[in-house]
């Protein structure tokens, strides 16, 4: 029980153990690197498929890749450039149906906030 105690433990003595502990730097002993991975060892790492090369970021050639993921789908698209069209013309030749929508979509934003 005082083994465990002394695990608990948080003051200024054991900073470093606990940074590495945490994996906020590199275990120095075995205790450290064990205590480590009992921490962690549920953790879903998501990156397992990724893979850097050093010497991509040592000569400064390293791009990051990301993917475009589209969050609207043509139909909203559309209704956009509809309120868009309407918005340029004024208030004078509306469609009631192009109103309707600017309408709803007005007061969904105000829902939302």
């Amino acid at each position: 029980m005082a083994n465990k105690k002394r695990n608990m433990d948080i003051n200024a003595d054991r900073f470093d153990e606990l940074l590495a502990i945490a994996g906020y730097t590199y275990p120095r002993s075995d205790k450290e690197l064990e205590q480590f991975e009992a921490l962690y060892k549920n953790y879903d790492f998501e990156l397992k498929d990724v893979r850097i090369n050093p010497e991509e970021i040592i000569n400064n050639t390293f791009r990051k890749r990301g993917k475009v993921i589209n969050i609207q789908n043509e139909e909203a698209e559309q209704d956009i450039s509809e309120i868009r069209l309407a918005a340029r013309k004024g208030c004078e030749e509306i469609p009631q149906s192009i109103f309707e929508k600017m309408k709803s979509k007005h007061s969904d934003g105000n829902k939302q906030s």
